[in-house]
């Protein structure tokens, strides 16, 4: 090959290298030429916001704060907003669990209810704003709101199998941001249906948490969950169906955020 045509081959390999490390192809280091990953833009997962409602039996205010966030329940769907509900100090509806969820937010501060947990210690909402109904409905709504918008850092999916009367939950949590993830554990809570106030996905079983280690970007963890309490069967006089509500969460243990909540269908 003449030397002219060397030059003007390697004249044209260097533009062409240029070209490539310019649109963020190739970099160019001092002693070569290195291929360079292309980020993507981060996965976006629509956030599913906890809303936790403490109520007791007696409480006075407490039908208030349950016929706003009912309404918003419906209003928002499972995909937006799980509202689930935990009775306290002994009316009958408590166990030893949302008793001890409660203490495990609040330590030693103020209690009392109504006491609104918004995706854990993220928002508390505790009493009523206003006497007026539809004050608080718009209070609680705006804090519902603020949080459905933030972008979810995790992507959370689960299914259930029912072997007779049981319910066996399995499922994967992704972190999908761009930073890895830690202190974070995976929980669950079983409701039921009352047919009284009050009594709207009220909680008869909290699961242990497991705890998850560092999630890197795309890194994923999964998990295996089988309630403590199981379908009753039918009745020969009651042929309603019992359903059981059943919700998967990922917890900050140290701040105490609900990064990302899941109703299982």
């Amino acid at each position: 090959m003449k030397i002219k045509e060397k030059i003007s081959i390697s004249v044209f390999s260097i533009i062409l290298l240029l070209v490539l490390a310019s649109s963020g192809l190739f970099t160019l280091g001092a002693l070569g030429v290195f291929a360079q990953n292309i980020d993507f833009p981060p996965q976006i997962v629509p956030r599913t916001v906890l809303v936790e409602l403490f109520v007791q039996g007696s409480c006075l205010t407490c039908p208030t704060a349950e016929f706003c966030l009912e309404d918003l329940a419906y209003e928002y769907g499972t995909t937006k907003l799980i509202l689930v509900q935990e009775h306290l100090w002994g009316d009958g509806y408590d166990t030893a669990e949302t008793n001890a969820r409660y203490d495990w937010y609040v330590g030693d501060g103020k209690k009392g209810t109504p006491d609104v947990f918004i995706d854990g210690l993220t928002k508390r909402l505790q009493g009523l704003s206003c006497d007026c109904v539809e004050g608080n409905y718009e209070c609680y709504k705006d804090a519902i709101d603020e949080e459905i918008a933030r972008p979810s850092l995790l992507e959370l999916s689960a299914s259930k199998t029912i072997i007779e009367s049981e319910h066996i939950i399995e499922g994967t949590v992704k972190n999908i941001s761009d930073t890895p993830l830690k202190d974070l554990a995976v929980c669950g809570m079983v409701g039921k249906e009352g047919d009284e106030s009050g009594l709207y996905n009220y909680i008869q079983d909290i699961f242990p948490f497991q705890n998850m280690p560092a999630l890197l970007p795309e890194a994923t963890f999964n998990f295996k969950f089988i309630p403590e309490i199981s379908l009753a069967p039918k009745s020969e006089v009651d042929e309603k169906e019992e359903v059981l509500h059943l919700v998967i969460f990922v917890q900050n243990l140290k701040t105490k955020e609900v990064l990302q909540a899941l109703y299982v269908e």
